[in-house]
């Protein structure tokens, strides 16, 4: 990474001091024409280049794809699909490798380690930081005791007559979903995570350094879960959705959609996993197919009838499954074109990257696989576990 220079740099041929004093505006104008690398470069030609890096900034980021490794020395590998340029990260701590990455936010990640703790971690500056551990549970519904490194004794306790079980030794705990929120300006944060009918959450300036429960109604379980705009949108096995309130103190239930659509239920419920919020709004609908490799139909839901559609357009849009959103069409990005990483099945069944259903851009109008980065993973000595989407940026700003 770059870090502050030198305010005076020193000439070699006469010996004399020089100073490249250019107008911000002309500075910043190169930044903007500079890719990834070429601008960290540049921060480090003096400090008035440094201090204009920090205010320079593009208004749409281009999503990059990280690959996380499985060896100490190096830790991810991204590439930059508008300049067609990888990277490689080292040193992202001793125990990067051993980590599991379930969600972004911008350069940030939402990282749970080989112990089953939980830390943020931003890509680009190294900043770490340390969220409550899976035994600080906030509630009476759930509850961890570690009884070794990564082992625990779990209970869950249910509303409904108040019954509760224990599930007994367990050797690893499956965090099924997970969202991150950060304002890389103020460090603002907001983590959620769900288990079976729960979800744990915790933000910034909490008083207790705990995980506080919600625990949703009729003890539903989770497929998907989407935040967006202070809204945590949960979609259950059974296509209804619950939306939830985080924009102050504790989140509050403000909607609810019962679908209504008898066409959905042509298929198996558990096809459809993955829930997905437009640029403007709209809720998206995700159904998975199992022809070789995995392929995708869209469907949306109609806020009046509460009714699901297929459709077969979304304008100039595409969507990032990863981060259950839509992004412009521009900069390579195709629309009408869905961008997977490494599908849900395979990350929690532990699978390592696999030619077959990682990496690509399904095209759901032409209903086939457009474009494969798998190149990425399959050209490299190292090997990889795991790969998705995010927005990098930088001193709190967007680099692209």
């Amino acid at each position: 990474m770059a870090t502050a220079p030198k305010k005076k740099l020193i000439s070699s041929d006469n010996d004399t001091e020089w100073s490249p004093v250019l107008a911000p505006d002309l500075i910043r104008s190169i930044f903007e024409r500079l890719n990834f690398a070429e601008f960290h470069r540049a921060m480090s030609i003096s400090l008035d280049w440094y201090s204009t890096a920090e205010l320079c900034y593009r208004q749409n980021p281009t999503p990059w794809l990280i690959l996380f490794s499985n060896y100490r020395h190096i830790s991810c590998r991204l590439f930059d699909p508008l300049h067609d340029k990888t990277y490689v990260i080292r040193d992202l701590g001793f125990d990067f490798h051993r980590s599991c990455c379930l969600a972004t936010s911008g350069s940030w990640l939402l990282m749970l380690d080989h112990r089953t703790d939980f830390y943020l971690l931003n890509l680009f500056t190294r900043e770490r930081i340390c969220l409550p551990t899976l035994e600080a549970i906030d509630g009476w519904q759930m509850k961890f005791e570690r009884v070794g490194e990564s082992d625990f004794l779990k209970t869950f306790t249910y509303r409904e007559g108040y019954r509760s079980y224990s599930s007994g030794l367990s050797t690893k705990v499956v965090i099924e979903n997970a969202v991150l929120w950060v304002d890389e300006r103020s460090r603002d944060y907001l983590v959620v995570w769900s288990i079976e009918c729960f979800f744990a959450y915790h933000k910034k300036g909490d008083n207790n350094k705990t995980w506080k429960v919600i625990q949703l109604k009729k003890n539903e379980g989770c497929s998907d879960i989407v935040f967006r705009e202070s809204k945590l949108y949960v979609l259950n096995p059974n296509l209804n959705i619950t939306v939830f309130d985080f924009s102050s103190g504790s989140p509050n239930e403000c909607a609810s959609f019962t679908s209504q659509d008898i066409g959905l239920t042509l298929y198996p419920l558990s096809c459809f996993g993955h829930l997905v919020i437009t640029l403007s709004g709209e809720v998206l609908l995700i159904k998975t197919r199992r022809y070789g490799i995995y392929s995708f139909d869209v469907y949306k839901m109609d806020p009046k009838s509460s009714k699901w559609r297929e459709i077969y357009s979304l304008g100039n849009e595409a969507i990032l499954l990863d981060l259950g959103t839509t992004i412009a069409a521009k900069d390579g990005f195709g629309e009408n074109s869905l961008y997977l990483s490494n599908h849900k099945l395979c990350r929690y069944n532990g699978s390592s990257l696999c030619n077959e259903n990682s990496n690509y851009v399904y095209d759901f109008l032409r209903r086939l696989v457009v474009q494969r980065f798998q190149h990425l993973a399959d050209l490299s000595p190292v090997p990889f576990k795991d790969s998705c989407w995010f927005f990098p940026t930088f001193c709190g700003k967007s680099l692209l």
